[in-house]
């Protein structure tokens, strides 16, 4: 298969087709620029059952190996998709993805702002999720600085973030610095103390109050949130086949423990 990595009209043709032929249930949740930006569940979720999956890719334009990497881990794994509820949000920022920038339309950094009901795209994904609970939420970035892989955990059960980079770290291996974005990190892994009145903490005092998506997500939505991270200056292949390696084990641990 061939990427052009900022097609996002083709990218979300794709994700359409799958839909389609799939089953699953589209929920628009806003317009950016010309583009969609839409909700995918199958008909687990659509009929309100709890646990299973959540993924996100595309919240920053400029880290384009997560949203392909998302739809081929979803074209080739349809049997999870009849055993548990999962909800997938294929491109947030698909305006950033063709400019190569990691803010939306409106120059925001959306990783920033999921507190932010003043902005439609929010509002609506905060609506969409009201009701929703997962056993785990997952979300895709990528790196400029990094030179391996490395991975921001928050879990109620153990911890299997370890496992998880184990599972790609032949593709790419982990990130050896023991710093990063002023985070201290072990081996690639930082695993965020899950206690709700700390992680607020670190979002007004290290995050200026703005509210990441894997933060949100576990204090309203998940007992474990999981942000997985590539080398945004790797071969971009590389990088995707890493990015689906990480969704596989994370669907073994779903679905056999």
């Amino acid at each position: 298969m061939e990427y052009s990595g900022h097609d996002a009209g083709r990218l979300l043709e794709r994700w359409k087709e799958l839909a389609s032929s799939g089953g699953w249930g589209t929920c628009l949740l806003a317009e950016a620029g010309e583009y969609p930006v839409f909700a995918l569940q199958n008909k687990r979720s659509a009929a309100g059952e709890t646990g299973g999956l959540y993924v996100s890719a595309g919240v920053h334009g400029d880290e384009c190996a997560p949203p392909w990497a998302l739809l081929q881990w979803a074209e080739n794994l349809p049997s999870l998709f009849d055993e548990m509820p999962v909800v997938i949000i294929p491109c947030f920022n698909p305006v950033g993805l063709i400019e190569n920038t990691r803010l939306n339309e409106e120059g925001l950094d959306l990783n920033r702002n999921f507190q932010n009901q003043n902005l439609p795209l929010i509002a609506s994904w905060q609506s969409f999720l009201e009701e929703k609970q997962f056993m785990i939420a997952v979300n895709l970035h990528e790196d400029y600085d990094a030179t391996g892989i490395y991975l921001y955990e928050i879990s109620k059960d153990g911890s299997p973030g370890d496992r998880f980079l184990n599972s790609c770290q032949d593709l790419i291996p982990r990130e050896t610095a023991s710093s990063v974005d002023g985070s201290e990190f072990e081996n690639g892994l930082l695993i965020h103390d899950d206690k709700a009145e700390d992680l607020r903490q670190i979002v007004e005092d290290d995050l200026g109050g703005g509210m990441p998506e894997a933060i949100y997500l576990y204090l309203n939505h998940a007992r474990n949130s999981f942000t997985f991270e590539t080398p945004s200056e790797m071969d971009m292949l590389r990088r995707i086949a890493a990015h689906q390696r990480f969704l596989e084990a994370v669907s073994e641990y779903l679905t056999k423990g």
